[in-house]
């Protein structure tokens, strides 16, 4: 990868983008919680398996689907295939999630003068997506695609990292060790999502969407999903 590419991908995926990822657990605290995730064994588990069972057959296919879509400016496409990121948040928090980053998100990308001209005026009105406004932006700022997919996965696990290391609690050192051993992970990850066809795109944890929407309902908790 050329630098400068090199470098917007790390800007891009960085935990200090100012659009408020880090406020998010996606139902990580639940789990958390419920005593399902309680020591760096069981987080690696469960990290696990939410990027080969999940992000590989919604997140990753989908955001190669919108990548592609706005480099051919075809919005009726980007419409079509944020319809399908919203229809695959399950709770009314991850739903609010996609949409409160994806809004915050495009307003970053306009303070950057990177947005078209006009804005995005996807059809029907429709909230720009998170997803949707990564994929924007990794294609306008000449990010390979493979490497795009491997930086949200990357952004995605840096983030419920941090999450586990309020909430568990876990210690740096351990942390660490995690990202590291997940590294294989992320690159079958972002191959199988490659090769995933349209009629095969859609969330297999019924677990998770169960502890993401118990959150709601959570009594005591220091994140937003």
């Amino acid at each position: 990868m050329a630098s400068a590419n090199l470098l917007s991908l790390l800007h891009l995926s960085s935990p200090s983008l100012p659009i408020g990822a880090f406020a998010y657990s996606q139902g990580l605290e639940s789990a958390v919680e419920l005593g399902w995730v309680k020591d760096p064994d069981s987080l690696q588990q469960w990290l696990e398996q939410m990027m080969t069972h999940g992000l590989s057959h919604v997140d990753i296919p989908l955001l190669k689907r919108l990548y592609i879509s706005w480099q051919q400016q075809d919005l009726n496409a980007v419409s079509y295939w944020q319809d399908v990121v919203m229809a695959n948040r399950e709770s009314a928090e991850l739903l609010k999630e996609e949409t409160q980053l994806g809004t915050t998100f495009s307003r970053l990308i306009h303070s950057l003068e990177l947005a078209p001209e006009g804005g995005f005026a996807i059809p029907g009105e429709r909230l720009p997506g998170y997803l949707s406004m990564y994929a924007y932006a990794a294609q306008k700022l000449q990010i390979p695609l493979a490497d795009a997919l491997a930086g949200w996965l990357w952004s995605w696990l840096e983030n419920q990292v941090v999450v586990a290391c309020k909430t568990v609690p876990l210690g740096q050192t351990a942390a660490q060790k995690i990202l590291l051993k997940l590294h294989g992970a992320i690159q079958t990850c972002v191959s199988d999502g490659e090769a995933v066809a349209d009629d095969e795109i859609g969330m297999t944890l019924p677990a998770f969407a169960m502890v993401s929407a118990w959150h709601e309902q959570q009594y005591s908790r220091l994140f937003r999903s």
